[in-house]
């Protein structure tokens, strides 16, 4: 029988991930007039998950310290889950460019190695994280 044990999330990832959800929340606030009933942060066994469901618009990030294995994601990733822009707005890709943008740098500067994306496969990009079955680039 193989006994189930849960690594604890650690201080500095806990650190990180506030760090990123304290940018995130000030980023949806000057951009999107986010309100605190759109915004956020739910706390699991691997990290947290950082959420903006606002008219038109809906981004949620996994903010991962370990995956405990699962497709072979490296230790503290951001990883894209829901990243929806409706085309009915005046210039939609600009806008998914600038969040695209702003979630690397974000994610870099509070601590996160990875990006990646589970809606698509590996990459052709030399920064592909080797092994990982899903998009996942090193920063």
């Amino acid at each position: 029988m193989k006994a189930n044990f849960f690594i604890p999330i650690s201080a500095g990832a806990q650190m990180s991930i506030k760090a990123f959800y304290y940018d995130f929340c000030q980023y949806m606030v000057e951009n999107y007039s986010a309100t605190p009933d759109q915004l956020m942060l739910d706390w699991n066994c691997v990290g947290a998950t950082a959420r903006y469901h606002g008219q038109n618009r809906a981004f949620e990030f996994r903010l991962w310290e370990h995956s405990d294995g699962h497709l072979g994601i490296p230790d503290m990733t951001v990883i894209v889950s829901v990243f929806y822009i409706s085309g009915l707005l005046a210039n939609p890709q600009a806008e998914a460019d600038a969040v695209s943008l702003w979630l690397r740098d974000a994610a870099k500067a509070n601590g996160f190695r990875h990006i990646a994306d589970e809606s698509h496969g590996p990459t052709d990009a030399p920064n592909q994280v080797p092994g990982c079955k899903i998009a996942c680039l090193t920063l």
